[in-house]
């Protein structure tokens, strides 16, 4: 099945790349099955959520352990009851991202962070216990203190 998306053009869609949230996410409760997009470069710490249901939406994500390897994101069991049983190898984490028109702006959302199941392409979007983890953090600006 092909469908014509806002930012990428026309896809085709993979079935086996199809990510449910039984829930849908905050704010898009309505949207369910998202098609989930890796760059073609292998390096790169971006990926996207696109809806099937709502051509028009695309959440951009972001492969935080790249940046922050030591990202821990305390949650409660019980919240991972939706995603059903699975190992830690078979779950993937990724932050939302926010890409204003300048790009030194960019933020993650390290609060709330989309935990993937591989086993079954089951995910959700959980809000953390980490007090330290904000909601807007700003990508460029910790790069850039980092470097100093």
């Amino acid at each position: 099945m092909k469908i014509k998306t806002r930012f990428f053009g026309e896809i085709e869609i993979d079935n086996n790349k199809i990510i449910t949230f039984q829930d849908g996410l905050p704010g898009f409760e309505h949207l369910k099955k998202f098609l989930f997009m890796t760059d073609e470069d292998e390096n790169s710490p971006f990926c996207w959520l696109q809806s099937i249901e709502d051509v028009d939406i695309v959440f951009t994500l972001f492969n935080v352990f790249n940046f922050l390897p030591n990202y821990n994101p305390n949650v409660e069991k019980d919240m991972l009851k939706d995603l059903e049983e699975f190992n830690e190898e078979d779950f993937i984490i990724y932050c939302m991202a926010t890409i204003p028109t300048d790009i030194k702006e960019i933020t993650i959302n390290l609060k709330a962070p989309v935990i993937i199941n591989l086993a079954n392409n089951k995910a959700k979007q959980i809000i953390c216990n980490n007090e330290e983890y904000p909601i807007k953090y700003y990508i460029y600006k910790e790069m850039k203190k980092a470097g100093e």
